[in-house]
């Protein structure tokens, strides 16, 4: 079965960077659905219990990535799904609350294709087991 992935972020340039990402190697045929805000995110979140992982930006309109985090916590949304804060909010602290709210992983904007492939494998090792 191939991978599934969900990218919840508002800029349209970083949107274009992923889909040329998930286009290339061993991400191409992937399924990857796309949010602009939160609050659409958490509605595909919760539509999809497959997803090998989520992309997370933290400063979006509506509701932004803490928020998101905060909510899929308090809902119990698919606590298996690994979700990656990617941001660039680079200081230790702002990693430490990402991660407080229940952010798996943290990477930091401008990212490399390499970055989001490295993440990919490490959450294919964290998710073995999908629903």
């Amino acid at each position: 079965m191939p991978d599934s992935f969900l990218v919840i972020d508002d800029s349209k340039l970083v949107q274009q960077m992923y889909r040329l990402i998930f286009s290339r190697g061993s991400l191409a045929g992937s399924t990857v659905h796309y949010a602009d805000n939160g609050r659409e995110g958490l509605s595909l979140l919760a539509a999809h219990p497959e997803l090998t992982l989520v992309l997370l930006d933290l400063n979006m309109p509506e509701m932004n990535g803490l928020e998101l985090l905060a909510r899929r916590h308090a809902e119990d949304i698919h606590p298996h799904i690994p979700i990656a804060l990617v941001t660039t909010e680079a200081t230790e602290g702002d990693e430490a609350r990402g991660r407080e709210a229940g952010a798996w992983n943290y990477l930091r904007k401008p990212f490399q294709p390499a970055d989001v492939e490295r993440l990919v494998e490490l959450a294919r090792v964290r998710t073995p087991v999908r629903p």
